[in-house]
């Protein structure tokens, strides 16, 4: 869960994210502003975080024409 707290009093520099309701008010005390001029929204996974920089192989399309070479030859051999 990603928490989006925006300060509506502010024209600039008045957004930020966290991850807990708890670091947000923690976050907004630190910076001197109003509770009541904030407000909350919460933010979806899949907007914060991508996770296109995993190297699982699965968007590598050209890669998985070895995939069946690879698993015949490289076998581990128990004796």
């Amino acid at each position: 869960m990603f928490i989006q707290i925006q300060n509506t009093k502010l024209n600039k520099n008045n957004q930020f994210r966290v991850q807990t309701m708890p670091a947000g008010i923690k976050e907004i005390k630190a910076r001197g502003w109003n509770l009541s001029d904030c407000s909350f929204k919460e933010l979806a996974k899949e907007l914060v975080k991508n996770n296109y920089n995993i190297l699982d192989g699965r968007n590598n399309k050209k890669g998985k024409q070895f995939l069946n070479r690879a698993n015949k030859t490289h076998r581990v051999v128990n004796i």
